[in-house]
């Protein structure tokens, strides 16, 4: 029986990163899109990696996807995800570059505003 309460983990957040070799400078961001690299054998990886091998199979997640659906924090599951690009396993990609409004329409609105 359950009382409602969230179980707590038996191992803490930190330790799902802890055999990773991160390198020395990561580049990847919360938006940083994440899919698995073609040809990938999953087999010999920590839990927390197969998991999301596991969720990126349907497709790219941003990071900050995958750590909501593992229910880990982002600082861990991004070193996760640097170890394992640094190992061929997952692939990144910048997202695309959002669609900026016009500069004139924005100074219009704000002139507008400071009418008021």
């Amino acid at each position: 029986m359950s009382s409602g309460r969230q179980r707590r983990r038996v191992v803490p957040d930190y330790m799902a990163a802890a055999r990773v070799v991160v390198p020395e400078h990561i580049s990847i961001e919360r938006t940083t899109l994440v899919y698995v690299a073609p040809d990938v054998v999953a087999n010999g990886l920590d839990p927390p990696a197969s998991h999301l091998l596991t969720l990126l199979e349907e497709g790219p997640l941003s990071v900050y996807e995958c750590a909501a659906h593992l229910g880990l924090p982002y600082c861990v599951v991004r070193l996760l995800v640097a170890g394992l690009v640094a190992g061929g396993t997952l692939l990144t990609r910048d997202p695309p570059p959002a669609d900026l409004p016009d500069l004139e329409i924005l100074e219009l609105v704000l002139s507008g505003l400071r009418a008021l």
